[in-house]
């Protein structure tokens, strides 16, 4: 596996991997300014790309799409893309899989894959993304392991978004459901208890009462814990500055990512990063 940078990036990587065993072609994720194109290309897997943050548009055959925050687009084999024309700055995860290892390891993900393009809303998939990028870019112990593992559950959460059909296990009110969703998929806004509120139809002092009853803890806490857990693994995967980061997960500036960072972590971002690297970090 290599590791690189293509040029004009504003931060991210680009792995190369090529692994029969994973069936993981190449992955990555990556910081793309707006000057930045990507030419007209396909491969013969299944490549999945995941918006984070801005908004772009691309074709995919004679169709064209536009990709908002938090939607997947999935284009099957041989099927020729492309970044059409220059986007604002964006942020996106991407992923080149074989399925058919995949499929050996995993029979049930043998479902009926579509022959068009996927694009859709994508639920839990930003989990297993982050997963599989911190198997590429950190040297942990069992690592062949480690990688298809994290292939399965991204393969997986793609399944799931492409056939939305979970049913909640466990009991909770549907407004508490509803506003630990968004946090969760969406901790990078910069969301007011007001305006979770009117999502949910409930008064903000109700809708406060009822999540720390539930959750045992107030939604703000909440969101700053999901904004938190999503730097630290930014910090040990990425080069993007403190800066950027702090404003793509929603707060109002560095020094206010870093005063709630080191109330939640024990330690500054900075810091957090440099034991980070000096743990291994792959690159």
């Amino acid at each position: 596996m290599s590791l690189s940078r293509p040029s004009g990036l504003r931060a991210g990587f680009h792995a190369d991997v090529r692994d029969p065993v994973s069936g993981l072609v190449h992955a990555g994720e990556q910081w793309v300014p707006e000057q930045f194109l990507i030419e007209p290309h396909d491969h013969p897997v299944w490549e999945i790309y995941l918006q984070l943050h801005g908004i772009t548009h691309w074709v995919a055959g004679a169709e064209s799409y536009v990709l908002q925050p938090g939607h997947l687009f999935a284009v099957p084999p041989n099927l020729e893309h492309h970044l059409a024309g220059r986007s604002g700055n964006h942020h996106f995860y991407f992923a080149a899989i074989d399925l058919e290892p995949v499929v050996r390891r995993q029979p049930a993900l043998a479902m009926s894959w579509p022959k068009t393009v996927v694009h859709r809303e994508a639920g839990e998939l930003g989990y297993a993304f982050a997963q599989l990028v911190r198997e590429l870019t950190t040297r942990y112990e069992y690592a062949d392991a480690g990688l298809a593992l994290a292939v399965d559950q991204l393969v997986l959460a793609v399944a799931r978004s492409m056939t939305p059909t979970a049913v909640p296990q466990l009991a909770m009110h549907p407004a508490v459901r509803t506003v630990k969703r968004l946090l969760d998929q969406e901790f990078h806004e910069r969301w007011t208890l007001r305006q979770l509120a009117d999502r949910v139809g409930l008064a903000p002092s109700y809708l406060a009462e009822l999540f720390v009853d539930q959750l045992g803890q107030p939604p703000h806490r909440y969101l700053n814990e999901r904004r938190i857990d999503r730097a630290r693994q930014l910090l040990e995967t990425s080069d993007v500055t403190i800066t950027a980061l702090a404003l793509s997960l929603g707060f109002s500036s560095s020094q206010h990512f870093a005063r709630v960072f080191r109330q939640l972590a024990g330690v500054t971002p900075t810091g957090y990063r440099s034991s980070s690297a000096a743990g291994g970090r792959v690159g």
